[in-house]
């Protein structure tokens, strides 16, 4: 397990004062790294061998908003490894010990030459005994198919230079991000975020351009935001699905 005390930056905070999702997303996404070095599974280790570890899904549990500019302690772990993918779970506190965050993750170990994906190495296979039990049990959602049904919003997005990370593609916090944004004005202003599930399709690389489609999910106040990105000869290939639930402020 890896600890580590994270001090939220002033362009960090909304214009509410309060920090957003992606923000934190990035503060587990370092301590996640850190972890996997200690483990000789970080990005220093694999990337001399060409592969990289790759997000298939994400599950947030917003357990309290965070204000203003404070530290906040990350635990993450290592719960379990199989043949091809890997599950982290990690929890986030603030400065009074309470958690404001918490979450699982699944990871898949990619070739980036040939864009493949490579079985988990037994060194890794070999630490599952020495793993922290799972934080929680997850819930995977499933997005239904949307085939004409006309979305609530639609935002165009470009991934930009400033939103590509050290393996060439779009970081995941902007998945999130852009999701967020793409929910309907009124929920975002009357509602507070308490869920988020992502589901990755395909990378996004620079100067691409995706649409967010946001539709109503079954139950109430919550959405699905459909990523597809814009191919040339017009046609559209989702490349994540994203779930959100919110509740009233």
């Amino acid at each position: 397990m890896y600890e580590e005390t994270f001090k939220i930056k002033y362009h960090e905070m909304g214009p509410d004062g309060k920090v957003p999702l992606w923000a934190l997303q990035n503060y587990f996404q370092e301590a996640a790294g850190m972890d996997a070095h200690n483990l000789s599974f970080g990005w220093e280790e694999l990337s001399p061998q060409g592969v990289a570890w790759i997000l298939t899904k994400m599950q947030f549990v917003v357990l309290k908003e965070v204000d203003g500019a404070r530290p906040l302690k990350i635990k993450t772990w290592h719960c379990l490894s199989d043949k091809i993918q890997s599950r982290r779970d990690f929890v986030i506190y603030d400065d009074s010990g309470v958690e404001v965050l918490k979450g699982v993750s699944w990871w898949l170990i990619l070739d980036l030459a040939k864009r493949k994906i490579v079985r988990s190495p037994k060194e890794l296979l070999e630490k599952n005994k020495d793993n922290p039990a799972p934080l929680m049990e997850p819930v995977v959602r499933k997005s239904p198919s949307f085939e004409g049904v006309a979305p609530l919003t639609s935002v165009p997005v470009i991934a930009r230079l400033e939103d590509i990370d050290p393996n060439d593609h779009v970081n995941n916090a902007h998945f999130s991000a852009w999701a967020i944004a793409a929910a309907p004005k009124e929920v975002r202003q009357a509602s507070r975020l308490k869920e988020l599930f992502v589901n990755f399709k395909a990378e996004v690389k620079l100067d691409d351009k995706i649409i967010v489609n946001t539709y109503p999910a079954e139950e109430e106040n919550t959405y699905w935001h459909i990523l597809v990105r814009q191919e040339e000869g017009g046609e559209n290939r989702e490349i994540a699905s994203v779930y959100t639930a919110w509740q009233a402020k």
